[in-house]
């Protein structure tokens, strides 16, 4: 038996499995979200390459599976990464129970999340793009609304996801030859160029992340922000692969001087953007842009501190984006209006909602006892470092997203017309969000305990450490 087998060909049977018989709603998300959850635990429990007894038999898991001459290989070093992968894929597998997405969900989930752990352990490693470009094309589904027509957000994104295929695929052709060549130093420099570009299409980076906000509106808030979180997360791994294998990119100046340069434009963007913004949906998508700058950051500074904060923004990034697209999705289906000024006194219909989604947002504006906090404060120690200005900027970006949650608060709070006062939240919406918001204040009040234990996914880039 092997690795790969085990957590790549049996959640793809399954999800195939889950597709024909996504019709009954309850019973695709107890096996989705419990395969899942099964899958996480085993890769955090079993060791790869190790002997189990069982009864008089024995099995071993090996590392590598090959198909038509590719290699998919999944270490033990690289077992942490495959735990996170599949239970941040139950996180959302168990959330959708109430947020009204499609019957494409979760068999879609389920095989979006196995094929990102296919493009991280494929060799040759260009594959990975290919793998990537299936996961964008199963995902199309999952965005899907009843009664509504495929929109520009949707079909933006899925543009600028297959833009993405060549340049990489390129770059891995470039990074292949340069040893070869007669002038490998130009090889290598111009297959950097095409990775660059392949990585800011992927990643919305700027100039290319105008369809980010656009997919937060035009797509069922909870697809798109299952996407925005877990796509980001795939490519951010994907490219420190990249940092481990080629030492010499990390020896580029020029790399982590523009790497530094466009973090602290996308977070500046994304911070003004929401705080001028009016639509609820957008506002997530420049959440999202502002916490991509701060893993550009985080790689720029090119330490030990900065591969951890590198890892650790993700974990509440997926968690805050979760509970708040949860809360929008829920609000959305009472065909709420999703201008801002549609949410006067809302507080007192929505409480947990309001709660959760108040929480996540402030946790992308790094509020002390938020886990963003934690995450982002060793990236701005390390910024200061550098360059003083640099932080003058980064922090107009995050004053904009605490104007924007401000707003937001001073408006549920208000009540228009003598509104009835009227809980209208369910036992299920109660728990959901609690459990969020409880999540989110552990992790803020003790990231030493919570958060720091997603370290191990370092591991597996033994150059970084």
């Amino acid at each position: 038996m092997s690795a790969p087998i085990i957590w790549i060909g049996i959640p793809m049977i399954f999800s195939l499995i889950l597709f024909f018989i996504r019709a009954s709603r309850v019973i695709t998300l107890i096996i989705g979200g419990g395969i899942s959850a099964f899958l996480a635990l085993l890769a955090l429990t079993f060791k790869i390459e190790s002997v189990f007894p069982l009864g008089p038999l024995s099995m071993e898991i090996s590392s590598t599976l090959t198909i038509l001459g590719r290699n998919f290989v999944i270490t033990d070093s690289e077992r942490f990464i495959v735990a996170f992968m599949f239970s941040m894929c139950a996180f959302w597998i168990f959330g959708s129970r109430i947020s009204g997405t499609n019957s494409f969900f979760v068999p879609n989930v389920l095989a979006i999340i196995t094929l990102f752990v296919a493009a991280l352990s494929v060799q040759p490693f260009l594959y990975a793009a290919l793998i990537i470009e299936i996961a964008v094309l199963i995902s199309i589904p999952i965005f899907f609304q009843r009664g509504q027509p495929v929109k520009q957000g949707i079909i933006r994104f899925l543009v600028f996801q297959t833009l993405a295929i060549p340049f990489i695929l390129f770059s891995g052709w470039g990074f292949a030859a340069a040893p070869s060549s007669i002038n490998s130093q130009a090889t290598y420099f111009q297959a950097g160029v095409l990775l660059a570009i392949g990585l800011g299409l992927w990643l919305a980076i700027f100039p290319f992340h105008t369809w980010v906000p656009l997919l937060a509106r035009d797509g069922h808030p909870y697809s798109a922000g299952f996407i925005l979180s877990m796509l980001p997360t795939t490519i951010l791994i994907f490219f420190l692969d990249f940092l481990n294998t080629f030492s010499w990119l990390r020896e580029q100046s020029i790399l982590l001087s523009i790497s530094q340069n466009l973090g602290i434009v996308m977070i500046v963007m994304g911070g003004l953007f929401a705080a001028f913004q009016r639509e609820l949906t957008r506002l997530i998508g420049y959440a999202v842009m502002v916490e991509i700058g701060f893993s550009l950051l985080a790689m720029s500074l090119n330490q030990i501190i900065g591969w951890q904060s590198y890892i650790l923004v993700m974990i509440p990034r997926i968690i805050g984006i979760a509970i708040c697209t949860l809360a929008i999705s829920i609000w959305k289906n009472k065909e709420l209006n999703m201008d801002i000024d549609g949410f006067h006194g809302e507080f007192y219909k929505s409480t947990f909602a309001m709660v959760g989604f108040l929480v996540g947002w402030f946790t992308f504006s790094g509020l002390p006892l938020l886990p963003g906090f934690p995450t982002k404060l060793p990236i701005l120690i390390g910024l200061s470092q550098i360059t003083l200005t640099s932080i003058i900027f980064v922090s107009i970006g995050l004053f904009g997203l605490f104007v924007a949650g401000f707003r937001f608060l001073a408006i549920i709070f208000s009540t228009r017309n003598n509104e009835d006062k009227i809980e209208t939240e369910s036992l299920l919406q109660k728990i959901f969000f609690s459990f969020g918001v409880v999540l989110l204040l552990a992790m803020g009040i003790f990231p030493s305990l919570v958060l720091n234990p997603f370290l191990e996914i370092l591991s597996a880039f033994a150059n970084l450490n």
